[in-house]
């Protein structure tokens, strides 16, 4: 596939990082309709084929985006990041019109399996064995967090075993369940894993995070998301007590700002009309890369 194209950047802090992103979405960035998901049938996307990164400093504050003198508001800011942070990553606790939360996973919470059915063994009387088809199971989803925080105290940091999983192989079959509006649309999470690392250099050990996401929103969700997972970085090493926040590294498949985002992506990067040949709804953005 000669047009397909995998991107990395390594940034000094949170703004940084973006505003690299932002500009190698614009240069390298496939244009996407939409068959199904958010905005489906609406719009367009501009989405990298692969990205990756690294934010070498990452709890830099501050954490949300510098737009200051530029005719575009920011898309959230360090008073949002902490709500989203302890509201989605922290507790586990749902709104009635609510599936899951990352929290679900992270530190434990109630999740409903969209589609599911499991056998278990029912002894009867006569001592034999039957199978019973279970349907709707409520999981009782265990606390990740405070099993790694555990775990690393217990048997120390030199191990690759600690790894947060969010969601499960049934989340995508939310996909089937029909919907007649977007508020009934059901979803499978966005961030699929929080992989967790203790590194050793020059006597102080750093806490290294490996976060990915199959679907994400640069504009409008990767700031506040990864705000959010370097304020659950600082929460971990200061559970751990002799550990520092290190750098703090993603990945997706699909990362990319939708064609209604354009204009503030052009106002972020310092580009004007004359500077561009792109369409403000995607339909005839031209990859020049």
């Amino acid at each position: 596939m000669k047009g397909f194209k995998s991107i990395h950047v390594v940034g000094t802090n949170l703004d940084d990082t973006w505003f690299q992103l932002l500009s190698q979405l614009y240069l390298h960035g496939r244009v996407n309709r939409i068959d199904t998901g958010s905005f489906e049938k609406e719009t367009t996307r501009l989405e990298f084929d692969y990205v990756s990164g690294t934010i070498m400093y990452p709890t830099d504050r501050p954490l949300s985006p510098r737009l200051e003198g530029l005719a575009v508001p920011p898309p959230t800011d360090d008073e949002s990041i902490e709500k989203y942070f302890i509201n989605y990553l922290m507790d586990g606790n749902l709104e009635p019109n609510e599936h899951y939360r990352y929290s679900s996973w992270i530190v434990g919470g109630h999740y409903k399996l969209p589609r599911s059915s499991a056998f278990v063994e029912d002894f009867n009387m006569q001592g034999g064995i039957q199978y019973k088809n279970i349907h709707d199971i409520t999981m009782n989803v265990p606390d990740q967090l405070s099993w790694i925080i555990k775990h690393y105290r217990e048997k120390g940091y030199a191990n690759n075993h600690c790894y947060i999983q969010v969601g499960y192989p049934e989340s995508s079959f939310a996909y089937d369940i029909p919907y007649s509006t977007e508020l009934e649309r059901q979803t499978s999470p966005c961030l699929r894993g929080i992989d967790t690392k203790i590194v050793e250099e020059n006597g102080r050990k750093f806490l290294l995070f490996n976060v990915y996401f199959r679907s994400w929103d640069l504009w409008g969700g990767w700031p506040e998301n990864l705000g959010g997972i370097t304020m659950l970085m600082e929460f971990m090493a200061a559970q751990l007590g002799d550990v520092e926040v290190g750098p703090l590294s993603f990945a997706s498949k699909g990362l990319h700002a939708y064609g209604f985002q354009l204009d503030a992506v052009k106002t972020r990067l310092n580009i004007t009309e004359e500077d561009s040949d792109y369409d403000p709804d995607l339909d005839d953005w031209i990859d020049e890369g």
